[in-house]
């Protein structure tokens, strides 16, 4: 079965494959790669590993932690052990491809999109918009804040919330999902390997600008929650 892109992925073909999956432990892709089981929760709702997926409110929601927050960031979010964890805000309890598979659930589809030729490519990309947020509790109280106010550009809060579903690519042969080989799964360089990428590009042209924003964000390693929405 083919996860890699939303559009070969129509709303039949996903029902049926979930009903195939709904007792299997693990699945696996032609490569190997172990894949997590897809669990109906009821009314809409389903667990792709640490996901939890709804479908009614067009959303998805994965846990994660604060990864840093002074350094130079080109990603908002890796995957765990990502190779490009070392730009990124937030590190996710999931891999690439149960994070795409929850985006084509809550109906993002990459044929929708068109993707950035190479890293930094100046000519904007486009896709389907998405909302983020994220959620974390602090002396008993939840707190939220968006992808982008998550983030400063030098003294001003970024505040560019321009994010688009792409889908991430593939190699050539068909083979590999790109977005496994750093783990990319949300950036602002319009990496073609990222699965949501900033339609602006907040971090072109500008290494080191965006940073976390340390007087919003609670300290690196404490746990969050980061939720992806179908904008309306």
């Amino acid at each position: 079965m083919n996860w890699q892109n939303g559009s070969p992925l129509k709303l039949a073909g996903l029902l049926a494959t979930l009903c195939l999956l709904q007792n299997a432990s693990m699945a696996q892709d032609g490569n190997g790669m172990k894949m997590s089981s897809v669990d109906e929760l009821g009314d809409e709702r389903y667990q792709i590993g640490k996901i939890i997926v709804d479908r009614n409110k067009a959303e998805f929601s994965v846990p994660g932690a604060i990864l840093h927050l002074k350094e130079a960031l080109e990603y908002l979010a890796v995957s765990t052990g990502g190779m490009k964890d070392y730009e990124s805000l937030l590190t996710l309890t999931t891999s690439p491809r149960d994070f795409n598979l929850a985006c084509i659930l809550i109906g993002l589809d990459d044929s929708k999109s068109t993707k950035p030729r190479y890293q930094f490519d100046e000519r904007e990309p486009d896709g389907q918009s998405v909302v983020i947020t994220l959620t974390w509790e602090a002396n008993g109280e939840s707190r939220t804040v968006s992808g982008a106010n998550a983030m400063v550009a030098g003294d001003e809060t970024f505040d560019d919330h321009s994010w688009i579903y792409i889908g991430s690519s593939t190699s050539e042969n068909g083979q590999q999902f790109m977005a496994e080989m750093g783990g990319t799964l949300i950036g602002f360089v319009h990496d073609p390997y990222s699965i949501i990428d900033h339609k602006t590009g907040g971090g072109i042209g500008a290494y080191g600008l965006l940073t976390g924003d340390e007087s919003v964000l609670p300290p690196e390693g404490t746990a969050i929650t980061l939720t992806i929405a179908l904008a309306r």
